[in-house]
């Protein structure tokens, strides 16, 4: 009897060491291998796992039963990642842990399974082999478990629940929609067998009970009712394509073609588009009407704005060809342009820009207008925005444009809503203070009460204004880009001497970026001023191969996301397929706007009397009109010619040695200068070039503007001095 009683508290013994063994959990150094440490339940500063050899936690093992916190910073503060089974190097890596020089913390006490209710259940096999529990909520590709990325055969759904799977990371690409048990077989159907990376699960809202019927109406048991007559009606009419009454949009599944949706304005999110989350290939978009299309759910994620037609070969150039998930259908305000009074040849627009060869009726054939409500309109007299303005804020007749000298003149125009900003400058007599008055695109030779008054002009993106000293655009004259103070303007004596200007329109293709795949075609993206990571460009990942760049714009290209790596400054059109080592190399964009003021003075004549001899009673004048600078100015020619020839260079001492020998004895202007400088490598390089070339500067006024080819501000400081100690 003892032996017995002995034998059950050894066991009980033994089962309580096994039990307590199974309770550590192991944190590793490297992917389940290296250096590695069994911790139980308790906490575990960064010196604590530091003094056990762990300098970063790269994988852990959880045994079942057991949770693990594991803190990115000391003494369990920062982000927090809950682990409740098996986490190896790539999940943790994808979660941001197992960095080196991070100091994490550790939490480990037993795992208390709240109470489950139902949740769906992914499988590596046919509902077999190695799987994962997903309550509700997004799942991106490190979350999957031992299921893992792209491994994925078959799914249990339980009832009122919806599986989303994506092909790629971050709900991209492909998806299919599943409410109910989906085997292997059903995903190699589907062809979503073995491709999944990111998974949304959502449980759905109960269906609502229909209401109760009050007081229903009680139907003789003998008596048959007298089958009612319906009248005649006429029978509906489906509205054609464009019914301005009712204008519809349609999406389609294929090239205008496969199924298909009318769209009334309004908003559609997924299950509303009918034909399918990432289906749409083509869309018909009617007269009056403008359609969004976003990449994701709930109008989110990127978005593609159609104000005409888009076929399949369209939404593929533009990286949207069945990724939408959803729709806004917008009704778009309108002008109206006659060649006559009200008749005519006639053109419908909305909102935007057109330039000459783009208002149908032809150039210089606008005689009337109707505006839509909330539309407004500024015509100009000649292409590029340019010239004479008028603007227009509700009908114009025939009889008004004539009596504001514009019949049969308008060559290109803007319109615009009053969402959307009329383009036009402040002028103030002080620092911005005391406006004078706004002033939209156009010409000015008389500024009025403005006269010799301006101190200081806020200027929007988009316009470019030409300052002149004199009446009648004369005398001399400033051009900037962006808005200027009183001390700017004073710096270049123009302050409280303006008479006269101009304000001009810059083309919306000028004030964009635009990168591609192949030489200046192929898959394409236009960006704005703005910082661009890779999750942000539409190109393929390291696919860049050229770009344009307006004048007055930079791009710095960056090597790797999150602006790493090797840096390029790009300030003209760019092609890198010549050069094999930068072609599909840069990942990360910034994009800038560059303010170039540019000051310039009338030609001056003089005057040069030659000394004569006593006897001669006449004078000898000479008249000099020649530039002094025109004799040795850099030509556009030679200067691009010296661009490439320095491009071809691979270092940055043979660079300097061709540009030495390509602007000697030459006159250069400032952006010639800015443009080579920028082609050297090291910043004081950059510096010792544009200090070589002051005294072969044209503009010597503004050479301070050079400024802006350096990064450091020690660079820029030392610019400074230098163009002091030469006052």
């Amino acid at each position: 009897m003892k032996a017995k009683a002995l034998l059950i508290v050894v066991s009980t013994l033994l089962l309580a060491v096994t039990s307590l063994r199974a309770q550590t959990v192991t944190v590793y150094t490297d992917d389940f291998a290296g250096s590695s440490y069994e911790v139980g339940a308790g906490s575990y500063d960064y010196m604590t796992l530091l003094r056990a050899g762990i300098t970063m936690v790269r994988s852990v093992r959880v045994p079942k039963g057991m949770q693990v916190t594991v803190y990115d910073h000391d003494n369990y503060t920062g982000n927090a990642l809950v682990l409740t089974e098996d986490a190896p190097m790539k999940y943790l890596l994808a979660k941001g842990y197992g960095q080196v020089a991070q100091n994490v913390s550790l939490v480990v006490a037993p795992y208390v399974p709240r109470s489950e209710g139902p949740v769906v259940t992914i499988y590596r096999d046919n509902f077999s082999g190695a799987s994962k529990k997903l309550p509700e909520g997004f799942y991106d590709f490190m979350d999957l478990g031992a299921v893992d990325n792209d491994q994925l055969s078959s799914v249990k759904i339980p009832k009122g629940w919806r599986v989303t799977l994506y092909e790629h990371k971050e709900s991209k690409g492909r998806s299919l929609v599943l409410t109910a048990d989906a085997s292997a077989s059903i995903l190699l159907k589907k062809k979503f067998n073995d491709v999944t990376s990111s998974i949304l699960v959502e449980q759905l809202p109960p269906p609502e009970a229909p209401a109760p019927v009050k007081n229903p109406p009680v139907i003789p048991k003998e008596e048959t009712p007298e089958e009612p007559k319906t009248p005649q009606q006429p029978a509906p009419q489906t509205p054609s394509l464009d019914d301005p009454a009712r204008p519809m949009a349609i999406i389609y599944q294929g090239d205008r073609s496969g199924e298909s949706k009318r769209l009334a304005p309004g908003i559609y999110d997924t299950e509303q588009l009918e034909i399918g989350d990432n289906e749409i290939s083509s869309v018909h978009v009617p007269e009056g009407v403008e359609v969004v299309l976003y990449d994701q759910a709930k109008f989110k994620g990127k978005s593609l704005r159609l104000s005409e037609d888009a076929s399949a070969a369209f939404l593929d150039a533009k990286g949207f060809n069945n990724i939408t998930s959803s729709v806004s259908v917008e009704l778009s305000p309108r002008i109206i342009i006659y060649s006559d009074a009200y008749s005519g040849n006639s053109a419908s627009f909305t909102p935007g820009y057109y330039n000459m060869g783009n208002l149908q009726i032809g150039n210089d054939e606008l005689s009337s207008a109707r505006l839509f409500a909330d539309v407004w309109v500024l015509l100009f007299e000649h292409s590029n925005f340019t010239g004479k303005s008028i603007l227009i804020t509700k009908d114009a007749s025939a009889d008004f444009i004539a009596g504001k000298g514009f019949d049969n003149m308008a060559s290109s125009m803007i319109v615009g809503t009053s969402d959307m900003p009329l383009p036009e400058v402040t002028l103030y007599r002080d620092n911005f203070n005391n406006p004078l008055k706004t002033l939209t695109p156009g010409q000015y030779p008389v500024l009025d009460n403005a006269d010799n008054e301006l101190s200081s002009i806020k200027i929007p993106r988009g316009l470019r204004v030409t300052l002149y000293e004199d009446v009648a655009f004369g005398g001399r004259s400033l051009t900037v880009n962006a808005t200027v103070g009183d001390g700017f303007l004073r710096n270049n004596n123009f302050d409280n001497v303006v008479s006269s200007m101009k304000i001009e329109q810059i083309d919306p293709r000028d004030q964009v970026v635009i990168i591609y795949s192949e030489t200046f075609k192929g898959i394409s993206q236009e960006l704005k001023p703005g910082r661009y990571l890779v999750r942000d460009i539409t190109l393929p990942r390291n696919s860049l191969t050229s770009l344009h760049v307006p004048d007055g714009m930079l791009a710095t290209l960056y090597e790797h996301d999150y602006f790493k790596g090797v840096m390029e400054p790009v300030d003209r059109d760019k092609d890198f397929s010549p050069f094999k080592m930068f072609d599909n190399f840069y990942s990360s964009i910034i994009v800038e706007d560059v303010f170039r003021p540019v000051v310039s003075s009338p030609v001056v004549t003089t005057t040069e009397v030659q000394p004569v001899a006593p006897a001669e009673t006449t004078t000898v004048i000479t008249i000099v009109e020649e530039d002094s600078f025109e004799a040795c100015r850099l030509s556009d020619k030679d200067y691009q010619t010296a661009l490439k020839a320095l491009e071809k260079k691979g270092f940055s001492s043979d660079r300097m040695t061709t540009a030495q020998l390509a602007t000697k004895n030459k006159c250069l202007t400032n952006n010639q200068i800015r443009g080579i400088a920028k082609l050297f490598g090291f910043e004081e390089q950059r510096l010792d070039f544009v200090k070589a070339m002051y005294d072969q500067a044209i503009e010597k006024s503004t050479y301070y503007t050079l400024d802006d080819v350096f990064v450091f501000m020690s660079s820029k400081e030392d610019l400074a001095k230098f163009l002091s100690s030469k006052d």
